[in-house]
């Protein structure tokens, strides 16, 4: 005999379903939200550099230098002027090439680069020539890399020894590095500034002097990395020490 399903049941069913396209969509605004915020962010790391601005359009940085111990965090320099990007910071995820911003997040320090030949650094370090490109031709398969003058079918590129000073000493941060996304920014260092207030295209720039004192004093066996954004999004860090209010 064939079975009259129950009304009740079917009401539940339809309420479940309902329920269950609810969710889904609740899910999908809740992903969109986290990948455009830094909820969820761990500081991995055990020496941390910030670079923090008050509002997402101010080109305007202090920087802070950090290492963890078992006793907790120690400031060992900062807060120091810096400067980013001439747009300020790109909110999370929405960093593109171009744009004149810098990236918000939590990234590796790499590596360090300058003009000589060694630096007083444990970090890697490679030596910038006139040879030495920074590829950000979006539309080349080696974007986002360095390589080297007539090894590269770029049409677009940064040379990595300037005219002035402002990569005499510097650090590739792991912005957009792994994986590589076309169009999602390319090039993002930590160098010495040209002059305060001169902004960069990107980067978080600041005093040379300082900058030496960094290089010497991070140790990449502690995994260094460094942090950027307004004091807004940085709120969200899980395990980020106070950051002093600073006036300029």
């Amino acid at each position: 005999m064939r079975e009259v399903p129950d009304k009740g049941i079917k009401h539940t069913v339809i309420a479940l379903f309902l329920a269950g396209l609810l969710m889904i969509v609740g899910c999908a605004s809740q992903s969109s939200a986290s990948q455009s915020s830094l909820v969820g962010t761990v500081i991995s790391g055990d020496q941390l550099l910030v670079a923090m601005a008050e509002s997402r359009d101010s080109s305007m940085v202090q920087v802070y230098a950090f290492e963890h111990s078992s006793s907790g965090w120690k400031l060992r320099t900062g807060p120091l002027p810096g400067i980013i990007g001439r747009n300020g910071f790109a909110a999370p995820g929405e960093k593109r090439e171009g744009d004149g911003r810098a990236p918000t997040g939590l990234f590796a320090l790499e590596s360090a680069f300058g003009y000589a030949p060694s630096i007083d650094s444990s970090m890697p370090y490679q030596q910038a020539t006139e040879n030495d490109l920074w590829v950000d031709d979006v539309k080349a398969p080696d974007y986002n890399t360095w390589v080297k003058r007539g090894q590269t079918s770029a049409t677009s590129y940064e040379v990595m020894k300037l005219a002035d000073n402002r990569y005499r000493h510097g650090l590739v941060t792991s912005y957009n590095r792994t994986p590589v996304i076309k169009g999602y920014g390319s090039g993002i260092f930590v160098h010495g500034w040209l002059e305060e207030g001169y902004t960069t295209s990107g980067c978080v720039a600041f005093d040379e002097t300082e900058l030496v004192k960094i290089l010497a004093w991070l140790d990449p066996a502690k995994q260094p990395q460094i942090l950027m954004g307004t004091r807004q999004d940085l709120t969200t860090v899980v395990g980020l020490p106070p950051l002093p209010i600073t006036s300029r």
